[in-house]
């Protein structure tokens, strides 16, 4: 994995965006703008380009805030890195996020926590869900309101597909998450 965000768009095998660079939140920004802008010239569905644009936010936020990084850079902001992958398939009108981010080891454990609890909630129970967690707060914490991957199931259209595999340093993994829309 290299030290850069990369951002590539395709429709079937064709690519039609593709972005890398260093992350961080202006850059983040720009690219969503800038998906949400290509998204709405090429596709009839409003409300799906609305959910694609919605989840590679909440995604990357949690890339930015969530990420291992091993330093800080010139500027004092902080810098990750990870890849990016959005995929459309004409045949059913499915996009498909991809994203790679390295996170501590024991992060792991806390991300399928949070899996377990709605893996086989349907539409209804995970609204019901954010209702009560966002009224409780008990999920709330300082860079946010804890409610993150209920809201990325909520606009799936499947099951989110998260994968762990081991990283070159001690204590650090590779973390895949894949989203269908």
């Amino acid at each position: 994995m290299k030290k850069s965000l990369k951002i590539c768009i395709k429709v079937d095998d064709n690519v039609i965006y593709e972005f890398a660079g260093k992350i961080n939140e202006a850059m983040m920004i720009e690219a969503a703008n800038d998906i949400e802008k290509l998204l709405l010239e090429s596709c009839f569905n409003k409300d799906k380009v609305k959910n694609v644009f919605e989840l590679f936010v909440e995604t990357a936020q949690n890339i930015l805030n969530y990420s291992y990084r091993d330093k800080i850079v010139d500027d004092n902001s902080l810098e990750t890195f990870c890849n990016y992958s959005l995929y459309c398939f004409t045949s059913d009108s499915t996009y498909v996020l991809e994203s790679c981010n390295l996170i501590e080891t024991y992060q792991r454990e806390i991300i399928k926590e949070k899996l377990e609890v709605i893996k086989d909630l349907d539409h209804k129970a995970l609204r019901k869900l954010v209702r009560q967690k966002s009224r409780s707060k008990e999920d709330s914490h300082e860079k946010g309101a804890g409610l993150g991957y209920i809201m990325m199931a909520r606009k799936s259209c499947a099951p989110m597909e998260v994968e762990f595999s081991p990283y070159d340093k001690e204590g650090i993994l590779v973390y895949k998450q894949r989203l269908f829309i």
